[in-house]
């Protein structure tokens, strides 16, 4: 019997090559030998690459099963990164799939999670997504503040970045009542 962390290796060289269907058959024999092992984190992480390929293939339900039990998992061990990762997912998966407003909630609790881990890279692409979600929901004013916000969070900026930050800038203040 092959070890589980080995079977992980092998479906995550099966998924960079795009041989998914390889990918899905290593990551399922993988997580039901965490399982027995009562390994949590590594079955929990196979199971968020299934999601993530279900996603890719748009096996709609099946994505969200997997996604929303492994971010259950992530809740009972405490696993703040594996939370925000799983909700950005999650945010991801209910976009694509046309579930705007269910996207826009787990974005949102990413957000929460990215910033009280720090990260601001996963912060200001999370912020980018939810604005491409306002803008499909035609919330104008909320996708240019998305879209700000995931400007403001990050520590340097280019002179492109700076320049659309200060363009941005002006609609929020004008809209908003602010000089």
């Amino acid at each position: 019997m092959a070890e589980p962390q080995v079977l992980r290796e092998e479906g995550l060289r099966y998924y960079r090559q795009g041989a998914l269907d390889e990918a899905i058959a290593c990551f399922v024999e993988a997580h039901s030998l965490y399982i027995e092992k009562g390994d949590q984190s590594g079955a929990a992480e196979v199971l968020n690459n299934l999601g993530v390929i279900y996603y890719q293939q748009e096996r709609w339900s099946e994505a969200t099963e997997a996604l929303e039990k492994v971010h259950q998992a992530f809740i009972v061990m405490e696993d703040v990164d594996g939370q925000a990762q799983t909700s950005g997912n999650l945010g991801s998966l209910y976009g694509a799939s046309g579930q705007l407003e269910k996207a826009a909630q787990h974005f949102k609790d990413a957000l929460t999670l990215f910033h009280q881990l720090g990260d601001s890279q996963a912060e200001s692409t999370t912020w980018r997504a939810l604005s491409t979600v306002r803008l499909r929901q035609r919330r104008w004013l909320e996708a240019i503040s998305a879209y700000d916000s995931s400007l403001t969070c990050l520590k340097r900026l280019s002179l492109g970045q700076r320049l659309l930050h200060l363009l941005l800038g002006l609609p929020l203040r004008l809209l908003s009542g602010a000089r």
